[in-house]
C-alpha cells in the first residue's frame, strides 16, 4: 500500500517512516513539507493513503485535505496532528479526512489502522 507523507517537521517526517517501515505491506513512495508540494505528490504517484499534518511550512493541511478531493482523489485521507482533536477532527472531517489521530496518544490506533487496510487490500478485499 502506497503512502504519501505529508508533514513540515524533517525530525518527524524521519519518525514516521521508520515508523511506517514496521507496518508489512507499506510503502512511504513520497513527502511533502508544504501544500503545493503535497498535490504535485499525490496527482504524480496515486497513494493509497494520504497521511498529513495540519501545519505545514507554507500552505494549510486542511488545504491539502480539500484540494486533493477537489482532484478526484478517492485514496485515504490521514490526518495525524497534535491540535486539539475535540475541535479538530470534525473540522478535518468536514475537509475530507478519514481519519484523525492524536501524534501524542494515537500513533499505535494509527499503526493498527493502516496495517488493517494494507491486509484488506493485499487480500483483495
Amino acid at each position: 500500500m502506497k503512502i504519501v507523507l505529508v508533514e513540515d517537521s524533517e525530525v518527524i517526517r524521519k519518525q514516521m517512516v521508520r515508523l511506517l517501515a514496521d507496518v508489512s505491506g507499506l510503502s512511504v513512495i513520497g513527502q511533502a513539507d508544504n501544500e503545493d508540494a503535497a498535490l504535485e505528490l499525490i496527482r504524480a504517484t496515486v497513494p493509497d493513503v494520504v497521511l498529513v499534518d495540519i501545519g505545514l511550512a507554507e500552505g494549510s493541511g486542511m488545504r491539502v485535505l480539500e484540494r486533493a478531493r477537489q482532484i478526484g482523489f478517492a485514496g485515504k485521507l490521514f490526518v495525524l496532528s497534535n491540535r486539539d482533536p475535540d475541535f479538530y477532527e470534525m473540522l478535518c472531517a468536514r475537509h475530507g479526512a478519514d481519519a484523525f489521530y492524536d501524534k501524542a496518544y494515537s500513533l499505535d490506533r494509527l499503526m493498527a489502522d493502516l496495517q488493517a487496510a494494507a491486509d484488506a487490500k493485499r487480500n483483495g478485499s
